[in-house]
């Protein structure tokens, strides 16, 4: 791989515990674990209907050098995005870049 096309700079989060919120739910509480260069590329967007609404979603593809401690319960940080962490490969199992498959995360909580 080519690491100079690695340009953006994203923050992995890891979750903590939970919090309530002001309806008494719990959610999520997330906290930066390290902060790395990679290479984040839109893979598909799609709208579709839900409970009467247009929703958009958007997958990405994310590429970043190994670190051995990247699971499926995070979020990445990027660009004021937040995104869920779908999958996580370990390119030809050489320990050498991970490629991540992520989907955002929209403002209203959905895709938690």
């Amino acid at each position: 791989m080519d690491f100079s096309k690695m340009r953006h700079r994203i923050t992995f989060l890891r979750p903590t515990g939970a919090v309530k919120n002001t309806m008494s739910e719990n959610v999520p509480e997330y906290a930066e674990v390290m902060t790395v260069w990679a290479f984040v590329a839109p893979r598909t967007g799609r709208e579709y209907d839900e409970a009467q609404k247009l929703r958009a979603e958007t997958t990405y593809n994310v590429l970043t050098r190994y670190f051995p401690d990247i699971t499926t319960d995070m979020r990445i940080a990027f660009r004021g995005r937040t995104l869920k962490i779908e999958s996580v490969l370990n390119v030809d199992g050489r320990n050498e870049r991970l490629q991540i498959v992520a989907s955002e995360v929209d403002t209203n909580g959905k895709g938690n």
